[in-house]
């Protein structure tokens, strides 16, 4: 039986060192950038021994049943030295040659890291591995806090320990944390058991930055502002989309747009990169067809200074944006969670509606094809799974995770619990009509996914009609609100 890993947090602090422990730093992450590349090469290469075996070619193109065999598969990577413990026996090698620098913990996973990359393509789950470039950033972490890359006293300490006969090791490190005095927060988690330690290095405002995670054993602490509802009975439904979320609980009715943040300067953005297209192409003019498109084959593209520099800006302005995206994502978990600790959504996959559409259709008024983008670029923007893990996460502190309703079964947003009846809407329907008056339909569907039974594949329709005149004052406040609202998507929900 698997051991069951204890619950762990992540504290982060800046590094403040000396110019010559900066470049002692920089050694150590190009010895990682060597040693992960090596890793993804060796990785790749077994990747393609196994997809060219016929055996397994031969096993793959069996039917997704019990007639394939799984063991047979597994036996045959392994034959071939594809997996997470085969590369570890490979970096025993590589790291050897760097063991003044780089443990044997730090490369085994850094060789982890490279394994999963591959993995995720061999499975089909991504489309190609990049391999870390001089300026990419990257982080180096180790398994315990016991040897190499520690924490301890105070300091992050990395390398041989000063002796007697070398008082100064040229591969010795140590680096104080220093968190703020007023900082609560960051000594009551110092105070917990570190697990393992993680160093990043990391481009800010064009300026190489280096920090330091903390991996600490526990749950993180409580912080004095933060609300949370420790009633496990108050019930919370989610409905979310790609830029927006409507919940629902006893006492408020909402639907708000996922980082608002995030929208600001896209023009800005799109100057630099219609810019950044126009020096490519006048820099490698023999790269591209004279319809405009790129040439197949292997190229070698030339790049001018005024190109690497918008690029930086551009390389800033994504790291902003993420930023302020995760900021705007844990702020809005705080307040969802301040409701209630039995939080259902509705189970989504955003991965299948950011991809474009395959089937070709026309407009039926003026008989022109439709576009195949679909929400690629919302989703990108306004990243809505990211705020389901935070959510989840910060539901695990209590012991708890988000509970998952039966999409199929449920079918919030076609359901009438008044008349029972099932009625599919069109994307642009956003309203439910009762007769007298109407309800939005996303925070009509969050009423229903919060009102459903405790199997979580059909609406308790008793308890929709015990909150229903509650839940339309709430509605109805909340209407009023976001017509008012400054922001233009949430207007057009309500329009």
């Amino acid at each position: 039986m698997a051991r069951k890993s204890s619950p762990t947090y992540t504290i982060e602090f800046p590094l403040d060192i000396p110019l010559w422990q900066r470049h002692r730093l920089e050694k150590k992450f190009k010895i990682a950038r060597t040693v992960y590349n090596s890793c993804l090469g060796e990785a790749l290469k077994r990747h393609k021994h196994v997809k060219a075996d016929k055996e397994y070619r031969r096993l793959l193109k069996e039917p997704k049943s019990k007639e394939r065999d799984l063991q047979l598969l597994s036996e045959i990577r392994l034959a071939y030295g594809f997996s997470e413990y085969g590369l570890h026996d490979f970096v025993k090698q590589v790291q050897h040659k760097f063991k003044e620098n780089i443990g044997s913990f730090e490369a085994q996973k850094l060789a982890t890291r490279a394994f999963q990359s591959v993995e995720k393509l061999h499975f089909d789950k991504a489309r190609k591995v990049h391999f870390k470039k001089l300026d990419d950033n990257i982080s180096v972490e180790n398994k315990s806090n016991k040897t190499g890359l520690r924490y301890a006293n105070g300091n992050i300490l990395w390398g041989d320990k000063p002796t007697k006969k070398y008082p100064n090791p040229k591969n010795w490190l140590c680096m104080p944390i220093a968190p703020n005095a007023n900082d609560e927060y960051a000594h009551l988690a110092l105070m917990d058991k570190t697990k393992y330690v993680r160093i990043l290095k990391r481009e800010v405002r064009g300026k190489v930055r280096y920090f330091v995670q903390l991996i600490q054993e526990g749950y993180p602490p409580t912080k004095r502002n933060r609300k949370v509802a420790n009633d496990g009975n108050k019930r919370v439904g989610i409905d979310i989309g790609s830029s927006t979320i409507a919940f629902s609980s006893e006492t408020t009715v909402e639907l708000r747009e996922l980082a608002p943040e995030c929208n600001v300067d896209k023009v800005g953005l799109r100057r630099i990169q219609r810019a950044m297209d126009r020096s490519k192409r006048a820099t490698n003019t023999d790269n591209f067809k004279e319809d405009g498109t790129i040439k197949k084959g292997r190229l070698e593209w030339n790049y001018s200074n005024r190109y690497k520099k918008l690029r930086k800006i551009r390389k800033e302005w994504y790291r902003k944006m993420a930023v302020r995206r995760k900021i705007a994502h844990e702020k809005l978990a705080n307040d969802i969670l301040a409701l209630g600790s039995d939080v259902r959504i509705e189970t989504m996959r955003f991965q299948s509606i950011q991809k474009r559409t395959k089937k070709t259709t026309r407009n039926k008024k003026n008989g022109k094809i439709n576009r195949k983008k679909r929400f690629g670029k919302s989703i990108a923007n306004h990243a809505p799974a990211m705020l389901l893990t935070i959510i989840d996460r910060k539901l695990g502190y209590q012991g708890r995770s988000l509970k998952k309703i039966d999409t199929y079964a449920t079918k919030a947003s076609q359901f009438n619990h008044v008349t029972g009846e099932y009625t599919k809407k069109q994307l642009s329907e956003r309203w439910n009509d009762f007769g007298e008056f109407r309800i939005q339909r996303d925070l009509y569907s969050a009423y229903l996914i919060r009102n459903t039974t405790e199997t979580l594949n059909s609406v308790d329709v008793d308890k929709c009609n015990e909150q229903w005149n509650n839940f339309v004052k709430m509605h109805n406040r909340e209407i009023a609100r976001l017509k008012e609202s400054a922001s233009k998507t949430l207007r057009w929900f309500v329009a």
